[in-house]
């Protein structure tokens, strides 16, 4: 394929714009269309299949774990699953179907799902033609994690960075005053879904454990309230932070506008991630040119190898009261010209170019 012939690519993806949960869905298609890409958005399962009959060139999976999501029983979960399988299987000669590899297994997933869930990634990983990343990092995790890839062309771009995120000084200072931080404090923070292994009650431990009267925490997301054991794990967060009043909570499901305020409130965003292959979290706080501290992974030595140790701070045993303490404001720009849609989209073309070479 010629570069001038990119615009020609039309490119199926499963799911779709329909997703209104996860940004990251329209701004890895915004860079995909914004590189000249005719999109069409698959919403189930079963729109997979229809889509292949349209000889598209290429189709995206992600988040493979939607099955379960799809489902409202288990013989729904295996018929999905059976579809999925066989419409890869049956794909077009001159389509190529990518996964997008998001996580490399359900989180927070149940028994029946993690019964089902080797047999079938491992189904999946056997079929597809190639599969991408979003870091360069850890293309080596998941073919280790995943033999059946070995000999599946494979690459690793980047999680595309969220535009307009970033605060202004002045509207950094109201986002504080509206949130009751003073210029003196030095806010740590902590946005995203409030689940055990994001590491929150971790981190509320260390934080509780400090002794500086200008440090705060804030804590807020959205708790997935369908989950066992929702009710009892927030009521455990709920107990941590009554006693110290640098401690502020809100959990609920932040309109953009007030994730954007959040975010720009603080001074450094934790991400005290139990386990995970790739963060959103993460990208989204350097999109708002916020440093963070999280854990040592390949996604963030990545992203700490792309940006600086200013803005991607590892720490490789545990969070401690003595490492939150040393946390600093940056006081600059993020470049972030690497992760722009634009940018990632043309990345990904260019592994397309070679697939279909």
């Amino acid at each position: 394929m010629m570069k001038d012939e990119r615009r020609d690519l039309k490119i199926a993806s499963w799911p779709g714009r329909a997703d209104a949960h996860n940004a990251f869905i329209n701004i890895f298609l915004d860079g995909l269309e914004a590189n000249g890409c005719q999109i069409e958005s698959l919403e189930t399962v079963e729109a997979v299949a229809l889509a292949m009959k349209g000889n598209p060139d290429v189709v995206f999976l992600h988040w493979a774990e939607r099955v379960f999501g799809e489902s409202r029983s288990r013989w729904q979960v295996l018929r999905k699953i059976w579809h999925l399988l066989k419409a890869v299987q049956n794909a077009p000669s001159g389509t190529r179907v990518v996964w997008v590899v998001h996580n490399l297994e359900p989180h927070d997933a149940r028994r029946f799902q993690k019964l089902v869930w080797s047999f079938f990634i491992k189904s999946l990983a056997r079929k597809i033609d190639a599969f991408l990343t979003l870091a360069p990092g850890t293309v080596a995790e998941v073919r280790a994690a995943l033999p059946e890839l070995a000999g599946k062309p494979g690459h690793g771009t980047w999680h595309p960075a969220y535009p307009n995120a970033a605060l202004s000084p002045t509207e950094r200072t109201v986002a504080r005053t509206k949130m009751g931080f003073t210029p003196q404090n030095r806010v740590l923070g902590y946005c995203g879904q409030i689940r055990p292994y994001k590491g929150v009650a971790d981190l509320l431990d260390a934080f509780t454990a400090t002794n500086d009267p200008e440090l705060r925490l804030l804590l807020c997301g959205r708790p997935q309230h369908n989950a066992p054991g929702t009710k009892a794990f927030l009521t455990e967060l709920k107990e941590k932070a009554r006693n110290d009043p640098r401690v502020k909570l809100w959990f609920d499901d932040l309109t953009n506008s007030e994730f954007r305020e959040v975010l720009g409130t603080c001074d450094v965003i934790v991400a005290p991630f139990r386990s995970y292959l790739h963060s959103g979290s993460i990208v989204h706080a350097l999109s708002a040119n916020r440093p963070v501290l999280t854990p040592a992974t390949s996604f963030a030595g990545s992203f700490e190898t792309l940006l600086g140790t200013q803005w991607v701070r590892q720490y490789q045993s545990g969070l401690s009261p003595e490492l939150l303490m040393n946390q600093k404001e940056v006081n600059d720009t993020i470049d972030l010209s690497r992760l722009s849609p634009n940018a990632v989209g043309n990345d990904f073309l260019a592994f397309l170019e070679r697939l279909q070479s």
